[in-house]
Order: structure tokens, then sequence, then C-alpha cells
């Protein structure tokens, strides 16, 4: 069963409680539509079972994927949350003060927009901004956003100014998407090989191979 951080992750608004609901629910369906279309054609058991099996399936697979939607909105944000703070810093701008100004706006990630709201207005009524950030992240699974907000609460202690840290995170995380897009650059080249091989590969078999293999043929009897 999807545990409750990637149902919060979804945006979706479900429960556990919910999902359970939903997969029963369609799962039945699919069985029942399977078993109507068993009175005109001839289907088995298996074939039942696997519709009310896609039923069951379904709503945690449409959590997942909008879940990890979210993820990667969140993961785009965090990088434009990190050079904003960092510009806004480095002009004279107190590290407070520029994340609540970054939060107002919404540096674009649903969940990071989320937890840096809920952060803020935490802020507003007296609670440490950092901490209150901290908290909000882990609670909607954004580990790295957590890790920056524990850093800048710490900064202090270990006497590395918040400049410092947010540098240090900006260049990890530019590092990770440079990454990422090295990834999915070299992974372009063998989804184009298999658009060649089962699109234009068999239009040249039957335009040029073929009839070329049966006028060879011909001219073989005649």
């Amino acid at each position: 069963m999807l545990v409750t951080p990637a149902l919060v992750q979804s945006g979706l608004g479900w429960t556990e409680a919910e999902l359970v609901r939903a997969k029963i629910v369609l799962a039945l369906v699919g069985a029942a539509a399977a078993a109507v279309v068993g009175l005109f054609a001839p289907v088995g058991p298996v074939v039942v079972a696997g519709a009310g099996y896609a039923g069951f399936i379904a709503p945690t697979l449409r959590a997942e994927r909008a879940a990890a939607s979210q993820r990667s909105d969140a993961d785009r944000a965090l990088v434009a949350l990190v050079e904003w703070a960092e510009a806004l810093v480095a002009s004279g701008r107190p590290i407070e003060t520029a994340f609540v100004a970054i939060a107002e706006r919404g540096p674009g990630g649903g969940l990071t927009d989320r937890a840096m709201a809920a952060a803020a207005r935490s802020y507003a009524l007296g609670a440490p901004l950092f901490p209150a950030l901290a908290r909000e992240a882990a609670g909607v699974g954004l580990s790295t956003l957590a890790s920056i907000a524990g850093d800048l609460e710490r900064s202090r202690d270990l006497g590395r100014g918040a400049l410092v840290v947010l540098r240090d995170h900006r260049d990890r995380l530019r590092a990770s998407e440079r990454a990422k897009s090295l990834d999915a650059a070299g992974r372009v080249e063998g989804r184009l090989m298999l658009v060649l091989v089962l699109c234009y590969l068999p239009a040249l078999m039957l335009l040029v191979v073929i009839p070329l293999f049966l006028g060879l043929l011909d001219g073989l009897f005649v």
C-alpha cells in the first residue's frame, strides 16, 4: 500500500482509507465489466481476474505518477529557491527575510511552495523559521529542502555564514541537475533507435526489401 508521504506528495488529497476504498471499488467495477462482456463473448476467469486486478492497482498507479510529477517539480523549484536566496543574501538581505520574501512569491513547485508558505506562517507567529521549514519539508518528503533548512539553522553555531551554506547547496544542486540532463540526453539515442526500428524498418522492408526479393525470385524462374 502507498504510504502517507507519497499520498501527500501526490497532491490528490486522498487519505489511505480513501485509497483503499477506491482500489476495492475499481477492482469490483473492472471484474463486473469483464463479466458483462463475458455474456456476449467467451471470457475466461483469468480475464475477469485480470480486469479486477487492473482496477485494483489503478488508483495506486495514479497516485504514484502524480507524486513523481510533484517531486520533479519540487526538484526544479528547489534550484530556483536556493539561487534566489543566494542572490538576496549576497545583496545584503537577512536570510530569514529573504526566505519569507521568496515564500510570498513561491519558487514554483507545489510541494516546495506549500512547505515554504507553512514555514512563513509559523515564522509570522513567532516560531523559528528554519526549524519550521525543516519540519514542513520533512512532512511532505522533501529531504533536500529539510537538509538545507537544517544547515542554515546550524550555520551560526558552526561559524559559517548563511551565504556560504547557500552557495554550497547551489553548487550541489546545479551538479545534480547537470547529471540528470546528461543522463536524459544519453537515453535519447536509444529511444531514437527504437523509433527507427519500430517505425521505419518495417516500412523499408515492405517498400524496398520485399519487392526487391520478389523481383529476384521472379528473375530466377523466368
